[in-house]
């Protein structure tokens, strides 16, 4: 059924003439005789009178037009709540981020790129590595920022841009004689208890694989998603914390030293985007402003 030849049918019923009612729908007068004889058609019954001065409802057609009204009413709000949906998502940009934005300086771009795009509205989600992956392959965010480099493989149907660079560093306690070194390598951690980020963060496949490559099985004191909870345990001197440099160096602690490792474990925190997905013009929009606002250019898998 045509849900316009019911707004017709009540249109019709409304002036009483077919003339008026083609006029006033910016049809003609033919074309809108034939839209009531399809639905009188479909629906087996005659709706309404036609005479040669007026229109008037058959018994029919008078107690069939309140629901061809509802009908006709449903239909423009139904139509009315999907533009309205359809403008948000225009002004509206969801990213999955990493729980690390404030240490790489990204909610400074998130705030300037607000500044510079009044009336927009960013949905940003803080969440896991995992979970960020989820969230953008099933299309719930259009972008994420997430790390790189942290398990053997990666998703290939990702674009990734570099937004900055972070490197691992081992904390220690000042009370603990590796405090003295000016550097550690992974071999001066053989012998002590680790304390490591969760298996969720993505860091604990690049810890173990850097202890093998070393020649040792790590022993592990403790494992955790709160980087501050680490860093308070290697502050008691419990164990020696990896953590990468902007996590450590972001909540200081006069307690602990922070060395960096040898050689050189670097990673890019880098924003991403699927690159068999049709983007929105904001979400274009934003990948062009990171690209400026980083100084970087973007890459594939």
């Amino acid at each position: 059924m045509e849900i316009e030849y019911l707004n017709e049918f009540a249109e019709i019923a409304r002036l009483e003439s077919f003339s008026r009612a083609a006029e006033e729908l910016c049809l003609s007068q033919s074309s809108l005789s034939k839209h009531i004889l399809a639905l009188e058609r479909e629906l087996g019954l005659p709706l309404l009178f036609r005479n040669p001065r007026n229109v008037t409802l058959t018994p029919a057609g008078a107690e069939l037009l309140p629901l061809a009204l509802q009908v006709s009413e449903l239909n423009n709000a139904m139509h009315a709540a999907a533009l309205a949906w359809t403008e948000r998502e225009k002004k509206t940009l969801s990213i999955a981020c990493l729980p690390v934005m404030a240490q790489y300086g990204i909610t400074e771009m998130l705030a300037r790129f607000r500044q510079e795009t009044p009336g927009v509205n960013l949905e940003i989600t803080e969440c896991e590595r995992q979970d960020i992956y989820g969230l953008l392959n099933n299309g719930t965010c259009a972008l994420a920022v997430l790390r790189r480099g942290l398990e053997e493989s990666e998703d290939e149907e990702l674009e990734y841009l570099e937004l900055c660079r972070d490197q691992l560093v081992a904390v220690v306690s000042s009370q603990n004689p590796l405090s003295e070194k000016v550097y550690l390598t992974m071999d001066d951690l053989r012998e002590e208890p680790l304390l490591f980020l969760d298996q969720q963060t993505g860091f604990h496949h690049l810890y173990t694989s850097l202890c093998k490559s070393a020649g040792f099985v790590p022993k592990i004191a403790y494992t955790g998603l709160r980087p501050e909870n680490i860093l308070s345990m290697a502050a008691q001197d419990m164990g020696v914390a990896l953590l990468m440099k902007g996590h450590a160096s972001y909540m200081d602690r006069p307690e602990v030293r922070i060395l960096e490792l040898r050689p050189a474990v670097e990673r890019p925190v880098c924003l991403a985007q699927r690159k068999d997905r049709r983007q929105s013009s904001l979400a274009k929009q934003f990948w062009e402003f990171a690209i400026s606002y980083s100084g970087m250019e973007s890459t594939d898998a």
